[in-house]
């Protein structure tokens, strides 16, 4: 068992749907549990963080091999912009003008960054520049839940998220983070699930999907490995292969009139779509976006798995008539507009 903290249930949102929990009986509100994770919600701060964190811990430390801090931070380094998502390395604490003397390094392989924890919010420019020598990003739990994992011997990752960059906080930023949680949660679940699935792969076998076996689909190398990712993530959240292929939404794509390349391009779309819901948001913001550009028939392609904020357009031109079209609807199109969308600022 391992277990997960976040600060906030709205951090731990998108776990909590990607996952059967139910709560535990326990001191206080907030510890739940799955076949596979026990998740606690902290609350803010050092203090009540490390509290809870050691009570769970004492209490089910023959149970919990792994503790993961999970959820949003500020950024300390002008590089990092907001919803970058970022491994920690080691976790410092910073209270009352003073370093503490202890930090607590973590397993990750993949980290690259420290973060440095605080007692109290840090908003202000100043501040900010001041533990910048220290660290790349801020937050107000890591060490004490680092802190608590170190108590009991057991190794801790923690995945954090950027909600503020590296400026003066004008905004009511607990209310901003509020808003955009689900977002974040999404973001988190899914590096999350990423970093589960490694350590799924390394001791599972290769998977031998059905449907790379299927003379309706043709997948290339990529797609190969595509498709096989995706079914094992699935499989992390109890959706089986065979409940997909007995999907009706894979039915109807099986049965249409294309090309098995296109089919295949579709099924992992869909999958794709199943495994992170939010990408079906994105998706409809991006096609209402282009829509002016479509109406003066613009072929507008972007990326599918959007990692990349690109659009590619081409058009054809017969007649003055198609350049007036063009021009009106390209001076409608925002691309700023594009760009926000895959950040999240969509409204659909």
């Amino acid at each position: 068992m391992k277990l997960l903290t976040f600060a906030h249930r709205g951090e731990a949102q998108a776990f909590l749907a990607a996952y059967t929990f139910k709560a535990v009986d326990f001191f206080f509100d907030g510890l739940l549990k799955s076949d596979d994770y026990y998740l606690l919600i902290t609350g803010e701060g050092p203090h009540v963080a490390s509290e809870k964190t050691i009570a769970v811990l004492a209490k089910f430390s023959e149970e919990i091999t792994l503790v993961y801090n999970l959820g949003v931070a500020g950024s300390l380094n002008q590089k990092l912009k907001m919803h970058d998502l970022l491994w920690i390395r080691t976790s410092y604490a910073h209270h009352a003008e003073k370093l503490e003397f202890k930090s607590y390094s973590s397993d990750s392989l993949k980290a690259g960054n420290d973060c440095m924890t605080a007692f109290t919010r840090v908003l202000d420019l100043t501040e900010k520049t001041k533990l910048s020598h220290f660290a790349n990003i801020v937050d107000r739990e890591l060490w004490a839940v680092a802190s608590a994992a170190n108590l009991f011997k057991k190794p801790y990752l923690a995945l954090k998220i950027i909600s503020d960059e590296m400026k003066e906080v004008e905004i009511d930023i607990c209310k901003f983070v509020k808003e955009d949680a689900l977002l974040f949660s999404e973001k988190l679940l899914r590096e999350f699930q990423q970093a589960e699935l490694l350590q799924v792969k390394s001791v599972s076998p290769k998977v031998d999907s059905e449907f790379l076996n299927d003379s309706l689909f043709y997948f290339t190398v990529s797609q190969a490995r595509k498709l096989n990712s995706i079914l094992l993530a699935l499989a992390l959240k109890g959706i089986t292969e065979q409940a997909l292929i007995m999907d009706s939404e894979v039915r109807a794509i099986k049965v249409m009139d294309k090309l098995p390349k296109e089919r295949s391009r579709l099924l992992l779309q869909f999958l794709g779509e199943k495994l992170n819901p939010i990408s079906v948001k994105i998706r409809a913001g991006i096609e209402n976006a282009v829509a002016p550009l479509e109406a003066a028939k613009i072929s507008a392609t972007f990326d599918n798995d959007f990692e990349e904020d690109w659009l590619n357009i081409s058009m054809k031109i017969q007649s003055t008539r198609d350049l007036e079209k063009i021009k009106n609807a390209l001076k409608i199109f925002s691309y700023e507009d594009f760009k926000k969308i895959f950040d999240g600022h969509f409204n659909v």
